[in-house]
């Protein structure tokens, strides 16, 4: 039983966003929200028909340590390479008392790097699995009980994307059924270019 419950923790995956992954996982909440008319709707109307969903938010915390966790190295999303090197450093420290890395600082700049790309990540957790967001908002916390580690608190929005029939690769006909239906060149904008006619109607 112990030992089903140790592999499976090592066959999760560490919390990842984009390419930084975190020592730890600590907790995950998420919200789901839809959005209604504030119109009236008339008589039979289905509501359904005037509202829509809101992309989902995840709050996450994970934590990250001033020394690489050398447990986490079988598991996905963990650096062995890098983990060995941020361990022959932190051993050179404190031989020398010299300060070679700051893996706290360097996660920090990654961290506010992404946030300012403002670019769709994809992020792994063993809570939710994956999911593709954008990254709102991120906070730190350092105390005095924590020692050589952070927590951090991500607030993440889910990426909405259209489902069903579509087009891969655009087309001319496949943009000429945008906006009023008109085709107009690329990066062009500007009102259709449909040619007006007139439409004999047969009383």
């Amino acid at each position: 039983m112990a030992i089903r419950a140790i592999l499976r923790r090592l066959s999760s995956p560490l919390l990842q966003v984009g390419d930084l992954a975190f020592d730890c996982e600590v907790s995950v909440q998420r919200s789901g929200e839809a959005q209604f008319t504030e119109n009236r709707i008339g008589v039979g109307a289905d509501i359904s028909d005037h509202s829509f969903n809101l992309p989902r938010e995840f709050t996450l915390e994970g934590a990250v340590s001033g020394v690489a966790q050398l447990q986490n190295f079988a598991r996905p999303g963990f650096s062995f390479l890098g983990a060995a090197v941020d361990a022959g450093l932190g051993a050179l420290e404190g031989l020398t008392g010299l300060n070679f890395s700051s893996r706290i600082e360097d996660f920090e700049e990654r961290l506010e790097a992404v946030r300012q790309a403002r670019q769709e990540l994809e992020v792994v957790s063993k809570v939710i699995g994956r999911q593709r967001c954008v990254l709102k908002r991120w906070e730190a916390t350092t105390d005095a009980g924590m020692g050589e580690m952070a927590q951090y608190r991500l607030t993440l929005k889910e990426v909405q994307r259209a489902g069903g029939v579509g087009y891969p690769t655009p087309t001319p006909e496949s943009l000429a059924l945008n906006g009023s239906g008109g085709s107009v060149s690329p990066g062009g904008g500007g009102p259709s270019v449909v040619k007006s006619g007139v439409i004999d109607v047969v009383p």
